[in-house]
């Protein structure tokens, strides 16, 4: 009952989209008499693709099109309004909603714009005028912005492109908030053989979102990996769950994110009119959830032909067979920078593989075959036998092109006679070529026949083979436990109001800052607070020489580029002369003080960065880095959302080098890491749990001899 009860409060996150990726009839408002416009198009393609219910065409100045009736009204359509495909102007979409409703009309498709992208107010309220309407009839909005979907098992196919009526079926759904790149993408995906199940173009998303439909794809057994290209996530929480499932189902998620750059978050919101957020926030957000990130539309199809020919890998270890030195070590460079392992050989595998091959092999893992294996498909099954009996290998990649024309039978020979040895085996096995090249249709044919990845060029395979370790690795991961306990962090709605009495203003004191800090368990460095030079003196004597004295004005965040800071005082009379000179400095003829931070001298071999803010489409995001003045100009940072696990932590330190920096350090390692992402884990609750906070920094995080972190400095922003 308990287990019957959290499913049905998972699934109430979602709305189902049945209705619009399987309508029972398809009516479409706005057909013209123009035999290249969208609604001829959509119809000829609906026709020739075999669509088995009823196709209405409306339009009042016309009672016949493209060989069909063609009604004045929607209430003059005979039978039943299931699905409307709506091509009229935006201003118009709402009364069309009104009209169908009253039908019983369940869903649209709604290819009109100028809406919230625009905008307008014109714009804005015509978006508000269209999803009342649908909400009051319950009719679900694919849209608008949107140019058709396909549904091949159900024989539905409203693209309003030319030549795409044949697409096959098979485990592959698209979703794409841009409709263009969705058709691009599915064309692709059907010239390399790889069939699908749906293609969704969802467009600016007025009332049904990329949540609902993975959510659908997840329950949909004919859907093995769905693809998505996103521009913005409407509602984050969801999302994640849907990406939760998904990845409980294995079922691979890859996404490519639109948006990574100022200009194109902006390119993103006159497409769909939602805000996207940063690409730190989106990268934290897909590790969490097991995204499969990927960078371009082939690496999505390369990724997706892996999966769908192979399955899932049992193990993350990789295996390579090379046919040169050359490819060896770039297959050997290209896994260290995509973080792939390659198990190293057993001995005994290592020496059966040298008297295999012989002199001029390159025995190892990867594999150089040398002249003596290089054409020799028992060489082949051989290696495949030794490689792959390794029990953390799951997969194994061999250099083999495909075959161009009948001369090259043996070889293809070869090549079946491994696919079908690796699945006894249990492996998943992916051939690939040196670099890009035509395919033949006797190479298209035996890909088909010989049902397994054939890639093209070294690096876009090797990409697209760690993208699939990724998966298996996200499978292993505690992120779905730790969600389910602690929510997924997606806070973006309105900040609450605080009651932790901190000062009004956009910038917090140095004192408030100290105090958010020293609240959550963070140590930071002794301090007092002096508004005249015998005030510094006697908090030095109280803290203890040496000590520094720093500038304390709420807003002012870089103190050393005003002169604002004295370093290293050991003397009463350095600290006096030190508080007048930053009097004289700061205050520019004004007559009241300035207050002075009087503060211990933190010293240690490391400083780090700990940054948190909020993103405006993910919630609370923390950054760490190595730390001090040079952080800026290092760059090397990790990301993770907020509430961060230990683990996660963990992961930080590897991503941005601190890890490394530690092992050079004379300090407990493991008292220092366990340090380091305790104050992690405690920064991130108090991002998370503080939404009147916009951005919170402690810079630099001394790390001392002993092993122990420090907070220097603190800067605490509020949201306007």
């Amino acid at each position: 009952m308990a287990d019957q009860l959290e499913k049905q409060a998972r699934q109430s996150a979602f709305r189902d989209v049945e209705p619009i990726l399987r309508p029972r009839s398809i009516t479409l408002v706005g057909a013209s008499e123009r035999a290249d416009s969208w609604p001829a198009r959509i119809f000829r393609n609906l026709r020739s693709y075999g669509y088995p219910g009823e196709i209405h065409l409306v339009n009042p100045r016309h009672r016949e099109l493209y060989g069909a009736p063609c009604y004045p009204s929607i209430q003059a359509v005979p039978g039943e309004v299931d699905q409307i495909i709506v091509i009229v102007p935006g201003a118009r979409v709402a009364a069309v909603f009104q009209e169908a409703g009253a039908r019983g009309c369940r869903s649209a498709v709604v290819f009109s714009g100028g809406f919230s992208e625009s905008n307008t107010s014109e714009g804005l309220a015509a978006e508000r005028e269209m999803i009342a309407a649908a909400e009051r009839f319950g009719i679900l909005i694919c849209g608008p912005n949107c140019l058709g979907n396909f549904s091949t098992r159900e024989r539905v196919l409203t693209l309003a492109e030319q030549g795409v009526e044949s697409f096959g079926t098979g485990g592959l759904a698209l979703i794409s908030q841009s409709s263009g790149l969705m058709g691009g993408l599915a064309r692709h995906a059907h010239s390399r053989g790889i069939g699908m199940s749906y293609g969704i173009a969802s467009g600016s998303e007025a009332n049904v979102d990329a949540a609902d439909y993975v959510n659908f794809l997840v329950e949909d057994e004919s859907t093995r990996v769905i693809g998505v290209i996103l521009e913005a996530i409407r509602r984050p929480a969801e999302f994640a769950l849907a990406c939760e499932r998904a990845r409980d189902a294995k079922k691979p998620l890859l996404v490519l994110k639109i948006g990574k750059s100022r200009q194109g978050q902006e390119a993103a919101f006159t497409h769909t009119g939602a805000l996207a957020g940063s690409y730190e926030a989106f990268r934290a957000f897909s590790r969490r959830c097991g995204i499969i990130e990927i960078g371009g539309l082939d690496e999505l199809i390369d990724t997706a032909e892996i999966f769908l020919r192979c399955g899932v890998p049992a193990a993350a270890g990789v295996a390579a067979i090379a046919l040169s030195g050359g490819a060896r070590g770039y297959i050997h460079d290209l896994g260290e920078e995509l973080g792939i392992d390659f198990p190293p050989l057993h001995e005994n595998a290592r020496l059966r593989l040298g008297q295999l091959l012989g002199v001029g092999a390159g025995v190892g893992n990867p594999l150089d075959l040398g002249a003596a294996g290089a054409s020799n498909p028992d060489v082949y099954i051989r290696c495949l036998d030794l490689l792959g009996s390794d029990p953390a290998v799951g997969l194994v990649v061999f250099q083999g092109e495909l075959p161009h024309t009948p001369e090259f039978a043996a070889r293809a020979a070869g090549y079946q006679r491994m696919v079908e040895r690796a699945r006894q085996m249990g492996k998943s096995l992916v051939f690939f070529s040196r670099a890009c090249h035509s395919v033949s249709d006797y190479g298209a044919q035996f890909r088909d026949k010989c049902k397994a990845p054939f890639l093209q060029d070294i690096r876009k395979s090797v990409q697209a083979v760690g993208h699939v370790v990724d998966f298996v690795k996200s499978l292993e991961a505690p992120g779905t436990t730790h969600q389910r306990e602690h929510g997924h962090g997606f806070q973006t709605q309105d900040p609450v109001t605080s009651a932790c009495g901190l000062d009004p203003g956009l910038a917090l004191s140095d004192r408030d800052a100290f105090k958010l800090l020293e609240d959550e368990g963070i140590r930071i460095a002794r301090y007092g607070i002096a508004n005249t030079a015998e005030g510094a003196r006697e908090a030095a004597g109280s803290i203890g020489y040496p000590v520094a004295l720093k500038v304390s004005m709420p807003g002012l965040t870089h103190k050393s580029e005003t002169g604002g800071v004295r370093l290293g005082l050991s003397q009463p009379a350095e600290v006096v002369e030190a508080f007048d000179s930053i009097q004289r400095g700061i205050r520019a003829g004004a007559d009241t003080p300035v207050q002075v931070l009087v503060q211990e001298m933190v010293r240690g071999p490391l400083e780090l960065y700990i940054g948190g803010r909020w993103d405006p489409e993910l919630g609370p995001l923390v950054t760490l880095g190595l730390g001090g003045l040079f952080v800026e100009a290092i760059g090397r940072v990790a990301s993770s959302l907020a509430p961060v696990t230990p683990a996660e932590a963990e992961g930080m330190l590897d991503e941005s080098g601190v890890s490394r920096a530690l092992r050079r350090l004379r300090v407990d390692q493991a008292t220092c890491r366990a340090e380091i992402v305790n104050t992690i884990v405690k920064f991130s609750g108090l991002v998370a749990n503080h939404r009147e906070i916009q951005t919170l920094e402690i810079n630099p995080l001394v790390i001392k001899d002993d092993g122990f972190g420090v907070a220097v400095d603190a800067v605490a922003l509020r949201r306007e």
